[in-house]
Formats: structure tokens, C-alpha cells, sequence
């Protein structure tokens, strides 16, 4: 199978033979209940291709849709209409002259298709020029798709006055849709975060938000029957190439790259970028994490000493996660539309969404990016298998050992600033041990009190208590005063109790008991 490996045209993929997910029996549904529709998804997810799609179809180009739905379900003859295709992605948005510049050479090259000057008028009035002049040119209204329109607002995260000018600027450009109705078929705008509260869409208010909607929910990415059904001679390669059955490369994949829910309905949704690299190079590896790190993500949690345990399980509300703000104290909401949360669960009662990890590709690939800021650790590979080492054959002092060392080596200009961030020590114990694989928890309640890390192997049951400024004494006394050790007493596995003590002067473990 020849598999679409960074190709984002329709026209390119049908005409060559590549392998193409039919999503065309959306394009009905899209044209209904008004003009304006938004989409949100993460990034290399589908949204380009699902415009270029777009694009082709009313274009007219029904030879490249031979066998697909759409040619079914609209056997009539297609109007043929003009299409605006701008895309924002690409460019490096680090000043306002780039988005400028983007901008008028995306406009400048309508203007030369249409004879018309490109005279010193606003990015606004020139968009409505042309678009009027296509519409008297062809006799036909005018569709226009707009692909990563926040590309530059989201590059500007953590710069206020960039981002604002940005703003400034889209709004702009966007209001001046409103005035264009008479000459519109249709508009579609995608992107990865809804800047709802930076006022973008505020001369949009007919625009009509898709990325929520049940029927809607698979219109990017690939779902289990597509999965199951296309992609299948794929999957029995891989399943050759893994040495396992189809029934277990199936799961593999789902472990990996399976459990986007983007509606209520809860459908399973694929990254439709990694499966396909799995496929094409017969290997499971974390191909969409690598080509995008969440640093600035990150850096917002350590800033606002946001709990990255609380991450998995949050709740949110429809109306936290439909619209970003750079300036919130919770980035949940970010977390979500950019991929590294997704909706786990709805309560129709409370009417709030469970959010956690979606699949095991964005937990490693998130938890590993954590601890190369907290801890500038670029491979913890070798430190990870250290520990799951020690924790499953029950030597708790090694490793004890092992994390003295990796505290001890964190460079100076970290742990000068440590002290400013209250969770820091839990929360790198948290991500190694979910780099480990480990059942483990964070404050972990009893009638008592709460257990600062609670891990549970085979064979082991181990209590931490960690004291930041304190000692090992106080963090043991602290474990048997509360009796942290009742609720397992009629486990079968050993029970270990560590007391661990972190020195302000060397912001290291200072201190251990083990019993």
C-alpha cells in the first residue's frame, strides 16, 4: 500500500494511487445549517487535507471522486464555484511583518489571477475586492477555506503584545466575511485552538462550530472500522514484520495511537499521522510527538505550579474547552485542543467532560518532555529502566541511590529556582514513574491522611513520604503516625516504607529510611 506520508492535496493522493480514508460522505453534511463552520483538531490530524478536499469538490474535479461516497450520495451535477484557499501554517510568526507579508502575498496572487490592482488598501478591503470580483468573473458565489488560521496567535503564546497584535490583524482580516454574504457558497476555517476570548471571531457570530458535534466526530483521523476495514493489508504486514498475530497488532496500535474522543458519542478516533508512519515503515514508534515538542505547554504548567498529576482525570466544561486563553491560571483547555489530553468521559448530570492521556505515544512523549525541563534530562531512557529494575525485584535502597544521583545532577541554575515551585519534587517523581510503567499514585488518600507517591508492582507495595526541607525521620514518623500501611495490611505483596529527605542547601535527597 502507498501510504500518503506528509501529503496534504487531494488531488495529489487520488491521482497517484496513494492510499485516501474516504471522508467524503462529511461533505453533505458540511453544507448544511448555514455558511460559516469552524473546526478545531490537533495538529497533523487531517484538517489540510480534509480542505483540499473541499477544494476539489467544488471545484467541480468529480473524476477524482470516482468510487467514493460523496459521488453516491450527490449524484446530481456538481456546481462549479470559485475557491479561496489561504493556509497560515508554515511560517515562522516570531514579528508582526511576517504575517503581513503572508498575507499579501497570499492576496497579491488573486489579484494577478483577476487583473486587479494591488493598491495600498487595507488586507480587509482587498480581500473583499477580490472576492466580489471572482463572484462577478465566474457568476457563481465564491467559497473561501481558511487552513491554521491561529498559526500566529498560538506561535506568540507567552508574549501578550505580539499576540494581541496578531489579533488585531486577523480580526480584521475575518470581519470582513461578514460583509460578504450575498457572494459566499460556503466558508470553512480550521485550526488547532479556538481563541474565542481574543475576540477573532466576534464579527462571525453566524459561524458555526463543528468540533464538538457527534456527527462530526470522525470527520479527521481514522476510526477502529476504517482502521479495520482500508487499512487492514497494512496492518498484517505489520503484524509479520512484529513477529504477532493481526489480533495483537491491532491492539499494539490501539495502545499507541488509538483513544481521541473529540463529542460525547465517546468514538474512537486514531492519529491518522502516526498510523500511517507505522504502516508505511512496519515499526511502532512516537512519529507524531517528534514532529512537535509542548515546551511552552510545559513551562505554563511549571509557571503556574499546575499539579501535572491532576492532569489525567481533570473536568472540564464544554465552555473551558472551547475557548483558550493564553492569560488563564488553568491551561487545561490548551492541553486538550492541541492533543494531549482528550475527552475520556462525559456525565450528562454534571455536564462535564473527564479528561486524561490519549494514548500511550502522548503520555511517554508528554512525560519525557516534562522532565527535560524540570530536570534537563534529553534520554532517560537508561534511568527508567534503572528504576522499573529496582522497584520490580525489590530493592528499594538502589533505588533510593539512582534518584540521589539524578537529583544530584541537575544543573545548578534549575535547582537555584526550585524553591519557587512547590510541586516540583512530586512531580518529577510522578513522571519517572509513569515513564516506568508503574501502578503509581499521586497523594494517595486514607482515612489518615495522604500518601505522597503510592507504587504497587507484582510483588511489592511501596509508601513514600517525601519532606522538602526536612528529613527522612520526620517523613517515616509521619508514615507510621497515620498508619499509611492499614489499608494494605491484608495484601499479599511486601510492604515497603520509604522516608525520603530533601536538603534546601543541595535541593537533593539528604536523607533516607527504609523499612
Amino acid at each position: 500500500m502507498n501510504y500518503p506520508i506528509g501529503l496534504q492535496s487531494f488531488r495529489n493522493i487520488r491521482a497517484n494511487g496513494y492510499v485516501y480514508i474516504d471522508k467524503t460522505s462529511y461533505i453533505p453534511l458540511l453544507l448544511q445549517n448555514g455558511q460559516y463552520k469552524f473546526l478545531s483538531r490537533p495538529r497533523r490530524f487531517g484538517k489540510s487535507l480534509l480542505l483540499s478536499t473541499l477544494e476539489a469538490f467544488f471545484r467541480g474535479e468529480r473524476e477524482l471522486f470516482s468510487g467514493l461516497a460523496v459521488d453516491t450520495l450527490l449524484p446530481e451535477k456538481w456546481e462549479v464555484h470559485p475557491v479561496i484557499h489561504l493556509d497560515f501554517s508554515g511560517e515562522d510568526y516570531s514579528c508582526v511583518e511576517v504575517l503581513e507579508n503572508k498575507l499579501d502575498a497570499s492576496l497579491a496572487t488573486y489579484e494577478k489571477e483577476l487583473d486587479l490592482p494591488s493598491l495600498n488598501y487595507s488586507f480587509s478591503e482587498r480581500f473583499r475586492s477580490i472576492v466580489r470580483a471572482l463572484h462577478q468573473a465566474s457568476g457563481a458565489q465564491v467559497v473561501i477555506l481558511i487552513d491554521e488560521y491561529d498559526n500566529p496567535i498560538t506561535a506568540a503564546i507567552g508574549n501578550s503584545e505580539l499576540q494581541e497584535r496578531f489579533r488585531a490583524i486577523l480580526y480584521g482580516f475575518f470581519s470582513s466575511l461578514k460583509s460578504l454574504d450575498a457572494h459566499l457558497r460556503f466558508c470553512m476555517l480550521t485550526g488547532v485552538t479556538k481563541y474565542g476570548h481574543l475576540s477573532v471571531f466576534s464579527g462571525l457570530n453566524n459561524m458555526l462550530d463543528i468540533s464538538f458535534l457527534n456527527e462530526f466526530a470522525g470527520i479527521c483521523g481514522i476510526t477502529e472500522e476504517e482502521l479495520t476495514t482500508v487499512l487492514r493489508p497494512g496492518v498484517e504486514r505489520l503484524a509479520c514484520e512484529e513477529n504477532c498475530t493481526v489480533p495483537e497488532a491491532y491492539a499494539t496500535l490501539k495502545n499507541w495511537y488509538d483513544g481521541y474522543h473529540f463529542s460525547k458519542s465517546l468514538l474512537d478516533v486514531y492519529n491518522p499521522y502516526s498510523v500511517m508512519n507505522s504502516l508505511a515503515s512496519l515499526e511502532i514508534s512516537d512519529f507524531w510527538y517528534r514532529t512537535g515538542t509542548p515546551t511552552i505547554l510545559i513551562k505554563s504548567l511549571q509557571n503556574r505550579a499546575v499539579d501535572i498529576a491532576s492532569l489525567n482525570g481533570a473536568k472540564a466544561s464544554v465552555d473551558m474547552l472551547d475557548n483558550i486563553s493564553a492569560l488563564s491560571s488553568n491551561p487545561i483547555a490548551l492541553f486538550y485542543q492541541t492533543g494531549y489530553l482528550t475527552i475520556k468521559n462525559y456525565e450528562k448530570s454534571s455536564r462535564l467532560f473527564t479528561l486524561g492521556y490519549p494514548n500511550k505515544e502522548v503520555e511517554s512523549g508528554l512525560m519525557n518532555s516534562i522532565l527535560s525541563v524540570y530536570g534537563r534530562i534529553n534520554d532517560s531512557k537508561v534511568l527508567v529502566a534503572d528504576l522499573r529494575d529496582c522497584l520490580e525485584n525489590g530493592r528499594p535502597e538502589a533505588f533510593v541511590l539512582a534518584l540521589k544521583s539524578f537529583f544530584s545532577n541537575i544543573p545548578y541554575d534549575l535547582r537555584r529556582n526550585i524553591e519557587k515551585y512547590e510541586n516540583y519534587y512530586h512531580t518529577i517523581f510522578y513522571v519517572l514513574l509513569r515513564l516506568i510503567g508503574m501502578n503509581v499514585d499521586a497523594e494517595y488518600h486514607t482515612s489518615e491522611g495522604s500518601i505522597d507517591i503510592l507504587i504497587r508492582t507484582a510483588r511489592f507495595i511501596y509508601i513514600i513520604e517525601l519532606k522538602i526541607n526536612g528529613d527522612a525521620e520526620s517523613a517515616m514518623q509521619q508514615i507510621n503516625n497515620r498508619n499509611y500501611t492499614a489499608p494494605f495490611a491484608s495484601d499479599s505483596r511486601k510492604l515497603i516504607k520509604i522516608g525520603l529527605g530533601f536538603a534546601e542547601r543541595t535541593h537533593s535527597i539528604d536523607s533516607y529510611l527504609i523499612f
